[in-house]
């Protein structure tokens, strides 16, 4: 009880000394406050990206799977005939065209660097299908052996795709967080799927 007693005389003589003398005390120092930003909350992948993605990959892959399934309906040791040939070119100049078709179909690409790769793409694939629809008009419209010889490097031409389009996004820079994740979160990105 003493104690108490003690320190409210303390305080108490601190006060009147305090604002008896006349003298203001000095200000005190700005206090400084240091605010740490809180993360926003995760709230998953950007569904622009993911369906940008999708959108290019499902095209690309969509490819190489339809011409997987057509190769494998092919017998081994087949025969080349001008029909054989034709029918070949056709469908290799649906499935180009399918791919140009769908990829210029996509919105403007939220990824730094996607609209170039998209573009790229979209010219091999333009390419291969324009080659397989001029050969296949070529040879249907001509019997000799030079029109076969031209729809052979026309069929040749219309696979380069296959052999060129390994990693679509390779010019692509997908290091960020944000981007991994939306990689992440596209189906059609994993081959096969």
């Amino acid at each position: 009880m003493k104690t108490k007693v003690l320190f409210v005389a303390l305080v108490g003589a601190l006060f009147v000394t305090t604002a008896c003398s006349g003298e203001t005390p000095p200000p005190a120092p700005p206090a400084t406050v240091t605010v740490t930003p809180t993360p926003p909350p995760s709230v998953g992948p950007d569904a622009k990206t993911v369906a940008w993605l999708d959108g290019m990959c499902g095209a690309i892959f969509g490819y190489v799977k339809a011409n997987n399934e057509h190769a494998s309906k092919q017998s081994s040791g087949v025969e080349v005939t001008r029909t054989w040939l034709s029918e070949n070119l056709g469908v290799r100049a649906d499935l180009t065209g399918k791919v140009v078709d769908e990829l210029n179909a996509l919105p403007a690409s939220p990824i730094p660097g996607g609209d170039a790769a998209k573009k790229s793409l979209v010219d091999s694939y333009t390419t291969a299908r324009d080659a397989a629809a001029e050969g296949k008009r070529k040879l249907d419209a001509s019997k000799s052996q030079s029109a076969l010889d031209a729809g052979l490097k026309a069929l040749d031409a219309a696979q380069k795709p296959l052999t060129e389009t390994t990693d679509p996004f390779a010019s692509v820079k997908m290091d960020t967080p944000e981007i991994k994740a939306a990689v992440a979160a596209a189906k059609k990105c994993v081959p096969g799927a």
